[in-house]
């Protein structure tokens, strides 16, 4: 009370002497208790999201996007500390090589691996066609991002031959 008094008196305090707090849980806007009080009944979510939403091929691809950047960048992360330990990097990877199951299953492992970095390398170029305007029509999204899956199962397979 007494800061808010003194506050009044000065104007660097403006905001400090109009500001209350409420402790209490009532609405500004008339109607809304009643309006969640209403949800609650009906068994509705307070923010249904994703939920409510059919996965389409744009969100799976966006998520996918995200998804794989933080899993390649935890995969480099890893690699690096990997070269940290007695032997370093090289070491780990004869040893994996020795215990190999073989050539085709290898090959699998290594595109499966390799997944990730290729499908978020093409699809990083669909977003820099994008920040130039390019491909924004429905049919364009679709098509670049159908192609962009495709290229990138290709791409994982010819570097995990090439490897």
């Amino acid at each position: 009370m007494k800061v808010a008094r003194l506050c009044t008196l000065s104007t660097r305090c403006s905001v400090l002497g109009t500001r209350y707090l409420s402790t209490s849980s009532e609405y500004k806007v008339k109607g809304t208790g009643e309006f969640f009080e209403k949800q609650k009944v009906l068994g509705r979510p307070m923010s249904p999201h994703l939920t409510i939403y059919k996965p389409q091929l744009t969100s799976m691809l966006s998520i996918s996007h995200r998804a794989s950047g933080v899993g390649w960048g935890g995969l480099i992360y890893g690699a690096t500390i990997v070269t940290l330990l007695p032997g370093g990097f090289s070491h780990y990877v004869h040893l994996l090589e020795g215990i190999a199951p073989g050539a085709g299953l290898m090959i699998a492992i290594k595109s499966i691996v390799l997944l990730p970095f290729a499908y978020h390398s093409i699809n990083g170029f669909r977003h820099l066609a994008w920040d130039l305007g390019k491909g924004f029509k429905l049919g364009d999204l679709y098509k670049s991002g159908w192609s962009t899956v495709a290229v990138s199962v290709v791409l994982s397979l010819i570097l995990a031959i090439v490897l």
